[in-house]
């Protein structure tokens, strides 16, 4: 009776404490979002390399497996790339956090002077026209929250598929997602919803990079297997629908727009959402291998491959 009541009060102090910790935070961000939104755009970018920076060399935050997921991903590296690597990555994430709170004004403004040289725009429309639809992926490269608006600037309508944030950070970027023009969808109940964006004419856009069991396999990346989402595969095999790549990337110019369409996909019973999938993630390698400090290695993207992937 005294140990389980003294579980029970254990329980009871983790969650409050856990409670005290998330009121700091979205206190925190809250603040920050105020002083950032206030500050000149140059001074809130620089903020935001300072965080980073601070994240990374005084804090420690997730830097042993940052690190170690750069090293084990570019293996002939040297020990002093993979340092100056994850320093630049920790100082583009800090920048584009700072960009996201700095203000929806600020946020349009950016979108506005989005280049799109290759012409993913041109090629949406096609599709739209042609086939109804399209699925567009993505990877965490870039500025991947504001890749789905930055594909409705090009004039088409987006559905996107996303987690769920908690807390103050998670409500300014639902409100964010709202100004700029995005339905959303819950990525643990997208998959008739989403079908249904996708025969009404509209683009579907999804990350699905992150480790996941739910409906997954396990696909080589980076050298190494990593559990992966079938479902834009899935989705774009029973829509009928083509499938492209793309992600907002940083130039020093601003942000810009790569894209590839996925030539492996055969609608019916002749499509294979492991192959489909295999495709994609190469040109996911291809654009992280070009500009490494961008894409978000602070996420345990490979875990221990034991067995197939589960049914979706």
């Amino acid at each position: 009776m005294k140990d389980r009541a003294g579980r029970a009060g254990r329980r009871g102090g983790r969650g409050a404490g856990r409670r005290l910790a998330d009121a700091l935070v979205d206190g925190g961000v809250t603040g920050l979002h105020l002083g950032l939104r206030a500050a000149p755009e140059p001074l809130t970018l620089a903020a935001g390399r300072a965080l980073g920076t601070l994240a990374r060399e005084p804090l420690r935050v997730r830097r042993r497996v940052v690190d170690a997921q750069i090293a084990a991903s570019f293996p002939t590296a040297t020990p002093g790339w993979v340092r100056a690597t994850s320093r630049a990555c920790y100082r583009h994430f800090g920048e584009e956090a700072a960009l996201l709170m700095g203000g929806p004004p600020r946020v349009e403004r950016r979108l506005s002077r989005v280049v799109d040289e290759a012409g993913l725009g041109p090629r949406l429309h096609a599709a739209i026209a042609e086939r109804g639809g399209a699925v567009v992926v993505s990877g965490h490269l870039g500025n991947w929250e504001l890749g789905g608006a930055a594909v409705r600037a090009l004039g088409v309508r987006v559905t996107a598929v996303v987690q769920r944030q908690r807390g103050a950070f998670g409500r300014r970027l639902c409100e964010l997602r709202a100004r700029l023009g995005l339905d959303v969808l819950d990525r643990d109940e997208a998959a008739r919803p989403a079908l249904d964006a996708l025969r009404s004419g509209r683009i579907l856009a999804l990350v699905a990079d992150q480790h996941t069991r739910r409906g997954s396999a396990p696909i080589d990346f980076l050298g190494r297997p990593a559990w992966t989402s079938l479902a834009p595969a899935r989705l774009c095999l029973a829509a009928d629908v083509p499938l492209f790549f793309a992600a907002l990337v940083r130039d020093p110019s601003g942000y810009r727009v790569v894209h590839e369409e996925i030539d492996r996909v055969r609608p019916g019973a002749d499509g294979d959402p492991v192959e489909t999938t295999t495709a994609w993630v190469r040109v996911l390698e291809r654009e992280i291998e070009q500009r490494p400090e961008q894409y978000f290695w602070f996420h345990r993207r490979w875990k221990r491959v034991t067995q197939r992937g589960e049914g979706a």
